[in-house]
């Protein structure tokens, strides 16, 4: 995954060919697998802050559509302090393509550091 461009509550990412995910999902027909995309997510999330975040719990995903192989994708996201522990982050965004929406998905992250986590 290489980030291209992060803006306020946007990040703009690519899927490279050559990345290691691609090689058994699927052969012959590759796509991003799902984890990809949440880890993504989360990459993102820990740049936008400037903080070294891990993924606690994952509350929702969707996926609809695929990516494949050197695909861009938009991932607009909000981050908000979670209501019962102030450390903690909500992170709720989705995922496309232009006019498609590709996923959608809503997780708690932590600072890497953060052992007290579930």
């Amino acid at each position: 995954m290489e980030i291209l461009a992060i803006h306020t509550n946007e990040a703009r990412v690519r899927f490279p060919a050559n990345a290691p995910y691609f090689a058994g999902h699927f052969p012959g027909q590759p796509i991003v697998p799902g984890v990809v995309l949440i880890d993504a997510a989360v990459q993102i999330a820990a740049q936008a802050t400037a903080r070294p975040l891990r993924l606690l719990r994952l509350a929702h995903a969707k996926f609809v559509q695929a990516v494949g192989p050197d695909q861009e994708a938009l991932w607009r996201f909000q981050i908000a302090p979670d209501p019962d522990r102030s450390e903690w982050l909500k992170v709720s965004g989705k995922w496309s393509q232009g006019e498609t929406r590709i996923a959608e998905m809503q997780f708690t992250a932590a600072d890497e550091g953060d052992r007290d986590g579930p």
